[in-house]
């Protein structure tokens, strides 16, 4: 993401979920958070300073090193695949549910809208912020908390759907294992 404010916002949530269960979470939050670095590296000519520093450490620790090699490709591959890693901690928040079905469902639905939502998001709000009166700073910042807005809304709204059509599946499969019970 190349916006520092919603991946802060990002990885702050994710945090929150992390802490609240959602083990799956934790890479997506770590490699959010890594992002927020590189993005606001960007900005600030001492903190891009350091952070070349950081990475210059690393890259000649995995030069010697097979296990920091391999761990500073998994960084760079979680900073560049966040999306894959939401639907990891997807298919670790199916697992972990009792009644499996319905969160897959459920998750499906919710994870489907928000990807759609935030498709949306880029394809309109960089066109809307172009024309507000703001300087690049501020149309940052705006971009970053709208698009934050509708990843939200849109998860929020796939998940409430998904649990009714959880709700009506299940519903459905009752009146069936009924049926096969009453005939056996």
């Amino acid at each position: 993401m190349a916006n520092p404010v919603s991946s802060l916002i990002f990885a702050y949530r994710n945090v929150g979920k992390t802490e609240n269960g959602e083990i799956g979470r934790a890479p997506v939050a770590a490699a959010q958070g890594i992002n927020v670095c590189g993005e606001v590296a960007k900005y600030n000519k001492a903190i891009a300073k350091g952070a070349d520093a950081a990475v210059s450490v690393f890259e000649n620790l995995a030069q010697k090193s097979k296990p920091v090699d391999y761990a500073l490709k998994g960084v760079k591959w979680a900073t560049k695949n966040v999306n894959p890693l939401i639907c990891v901690s997807g298919g670790i928040k199916v697992a972990m549910a009792e009644d499996k079905a319905s969160a897959a469902i459920t998750e499906v639905a919710a994870l489907s809208g928000m990807f759609a939502g935030e498709s949306a998001a880029k394809k309109v709000l960089p066109s809307l912020i172009k024309k507000l009166p703001v300087g690049n700073k501020v149309g940052m910042i705006i971009n970053g908390l709208l698009f934050v807005g509708a990843s939200i809304a849109s998860y929020c709204g796939g998940e409430y759907l998904g649990k009714i059509l959880a709700k009506d599946v299940e519903a459905s499969w009752d009146f069936k294992s009924q049926k096969i019970n009453q005939m056996a």
